[in-house]
């Protein structure tokens, strides 16, 4: 019979107070069972937390310094060079080299913030363009008043990072609230979290039911490097992150676009018609798909909100 253990015993037992105890069960690093009206953990729940804690070959995850509002000030009053805000992609990779060596180009400052965050910078004139992957009409919502341009960059696929053959059986956003399964989260405003809490929803499934839900992470690479931990069973994410990744699989769940978006007017002034020409190359267009593998039939199109 498995012995069962208190949270106080727990943390004398790893030598941690015991509100860390709790805490490592909120954000579902420890599993935990109810026995009547009390938590308890089992022996079985407290190897399988020190078995995914020990030391194991990471990732690589970049980590990003948060820029300094003085130097993007600066930039943006006293140079011809351009703001882009946008969590790093093959995309923009592609694009930010390839303007540097436009005749026409200008010099571009990468602004690491999510989808909703870069909106939020575009609307008070922080950044002169965002990378965003959210439905155009939900998008502009965030942009109130401001007559906008969403340049497509490519369409690519969001689904699940599981484990080399999904052990755990994974397959619907359902399969989240079991008892068994650990998220790895991705932060408010990022376009894993809106997509992700979009389906929860359609699904009818209450967050607060989702071990890991808590655990939020700041990029792909982050979560792909959680699950491959075995520190979470599944994160959502982009394709390109797990095909790059040995030892995990991905788990298609829906189709999403990516949009450069800007001011309208902006189309009009120094800079953005290089970026249009880049965009719209054949080489651009060959590179990225070779890159990615992803939807570019309608990359370069306008659509204006």
């Amino acid at each position: 019979m498995s012995k069962f253990y208190t949270a106080l015993e727990i943390a004398e037992k790893l030598k941690i107070k015991k509100t860390t105890v709790y805490e490592l069960i909120k954000r579902g690093d420890l599993q935990s069972s109810k026995v009547g009206k009390q938590l308890r953990i089992s022996e079985e729940q407290l190897d399988e937390y020190l078995n995914r804690t020990e030391t194991r070959e990471p990732l690589h995850v970049p980590t990003f310094q948060p820029e300094s509002s003085v130097l993007k000030r600066d930039y943006l009053l006293h140079s011809s060079g351009l703001i882009l805000s946008g969590q790093t992609t093959p995309a923009l990779e592609l694009l930010l080299s390839r303007m540097a060596a436009h005749p026409q180009g200008m010099p571009v400052l990468q602004s690491h913030l999510n989808s909703y965050n870069g909106l939020y910078s575009l609307y008070f004139g922080k950044v002169h363009a965002a990378a965003v992957s959210m439905k155009p009409e939900e998008a502009s919502c965030l942009v109130p008043g401001v007559p906008l341009a969403f340049v497509c960059l490519y369409h690519f696929p969001i689904g699940f990072y599981v484990l080399q053959d999904n052990p755990k059986g994974i397959f619907t956003f359902q399969d989240l609230d079991r008892e068994d399964v650990i998220l790895a989260n991705r932060e408010k405003g990022s376009t894993r979290r809106i997509f992700l809490d979009h389906s929860l929803m359609e699904a009818g499934v209450d967050t607060d039911n989702i071990s890991g839900y808590l655990n939020e992470l700041v990029s792909d690479l982050s979560t792909a490097s959680a699950v491959l931990s075995r520190r979470a069973d599944v994160a959502l994410g982009e394709e390109a992150v797990a095909r790059t990744t040995p030892g995990l699989s991905f788990l298609p769940m829906g189709i999403l676009p990516m949009y450069l978006v800007l001011e309208a007017s902006s189309l009009d002034k120094p800079g953005f018609a290089a970026l249009l020409e880049i965009i719209r190359s054949e080489s651009f267009l060959s590179d990225l798909f070779g890159q990615t593998g992803y939807d570019v039939t309608h990359t370069g199109e306008i659509l204006y909100l």
